[in-house]
């Protein structure tokens, strides 16, 4: 009887209410010690000012700055100066609090291609500098830019993706042990795509403002990646099962595979796009130009890596899979250019390298769980193929060094 009464209580009380109750009381003892600040007069020490420079554009005369408190405690910007003399500004807010962030907009007239040294001093007489190696002119964001780093992002991703997928006839022809060579070739390609790519986000993570905690952003962008890429595999092994199903033809699971590699390659291609767009935004021509190149030489093997799985499909997938693939892993290149050029950020590119490495991971893990043991990667030939991977990727890698 007791057990009865239990239950009736217990269904009489709605079940979103059983998960909101413990919500809203650790919301409330949150509340509770902000109002009251029990620790706050333990405190003696001097407040700590840090204020972290997130984006820099330079225009006729006029240098803008994009600031970020970084701090535990609010920042009062008093004055500025630029190469050691005081400068007329302007700041949409004179006080930042923690996180919070301001335009700052000096007058100077700069030169192109001399350094600059900016200097911010706090309402508290601390001084937070900020320094820029080479002056040189922001590019706006007009029709005539955004059509110029869209066909950069072309030139150095679709172009080459879609050149390597003109390996796909060879490898119809091979046979198995050759296509188990394609395949380990393919996890040496994106083996080194993996290190580069945590390479690259673990800098920028470091490069992050401290109180946006750049390798937590790294963290969730692989994590998720890897979440996200194997529930979309799981939707297009189902989708593939219904079609094969409708149409009483043999399962394609080399297509879907393509179709994973594609989207961890076309990640990873986002994060050139905007190594690519920050360079060439920030006047480093040259650096931009070996980038363009090298990634474009680098990027053609990308190809092959998509249409290595198809070779051993007995039914040739059509025309329009092909096309699908080369967008998938190229076009990303096109929104990291713009990206780079035009908003770059240190956080929000952690984040970005972050997704583009889980989901090269969860590739690799998934090819390598599809090869066959005779012709894996410990088989001669995988063996091989791996190390042509990884040894090709570094040699075409010295191009954007």
């Amino acid at each position: 009887m007791a057990t009865s009464a239990t239950t009736s209580r217990d269904r009489r009380v709605p079940g979103w209410l059983g998960w909101l109750l413990p919500v809203v009381a650790i919301a409330a003892l949150v509340a509770l010690f902000l109002i009251f600040n029990p620790i706050g007069s333990l405190r003696e020490v001097p407040p700590v000012e840090v204020v972290a420079v997130e984006r820099t554009v330079l225009s006729e005369d006029e240098i803008t700055l994009e600031l970020r408190n970084d701090g535990p405690d609010p920042v009062t910007i008093a004055q500025v100066l630029v190469n050691d003399a005081y400068s007329s500004y302007e700041i949409t807010d004179q006080t930042l609090d923690r996180l919070e962030t301001a335009t700052l907009r000096v007058t100077y007239p700069w030169e192109e291609g001399l350094p600059l040294g900016i200097a911010m001093v706090t309402s508290t007489g601390v001084t937070i500098e900020h320094e820029i190696e080479a002056a040189a002119l922001t590019p706006e964001t007009d029709g005539s830019t955004i059509a110029i780093y869209a066909l950069l992002g072309i030139y150095i991703g679709v172009i080459p993706v879609a050149i390597g997928l003109f390996w796909y006839p060879s490898l119809r022809r091979a046979s198995k042990r050759w296509i188990g060579f394609f395949l380990a070739f393919t996890v040496g390609l994106l083996g080194f795509l993996l290190v580069d790519t945590v390479a690259e986000g673990l800098e920028l993570a470091g490069a992050t403002p401290a109180a946006l905690d750049g390798l937590a952003l790294f963290a969730l962008g692989a994590v998720g990646a890897v979440a996200g890429l194997s529930a979309f595999g799981q939707f297009l092994e189902r989708s593939t099962a219904q079609s094969v199903e409708q149409r009483g033809a043999s399962p394609i699971g080399g297509l879907v595979l393509a179709y994973l590699i594609a989207t961890g390659i076309g990640l990873h291609n986002l994060g050139e796009g905007l190594a690519v767009g920050a360079a060439l935004a920030g006047g480093e021509i040259a650096l931009g130009t070996f980038l363009i190149l090298g990634f474009a030489i680098h990027n053609t093997t990308e190809g092959l890596a998509i249409v290595a799985p198809l070779g051993s499909e007995v039914k040739r997938p059509s025309l329009w899979h092909f096309v699908a693939l080369g967008t998938v892993a190229g076009a990303p290149t096109i929104l990291g250019a713009w990206a780079g050029g035009f908003a770059f950020a240190p956080a929000w590119a952690a984040l970005a390298f972050g997704v583009a490495a889980g989901a090269i991971a969860q590739v690799v893990w998934q090819i390598v769980r599809g090869m066959s043991r005779d012709h894996g990667l410990a088989s001669g030939l995988g063996a091989l193929g791996l190390m042509a991977g990884l040894v090709f990727m570094y040699v075409t890698g010295l191009l954007t060094a």
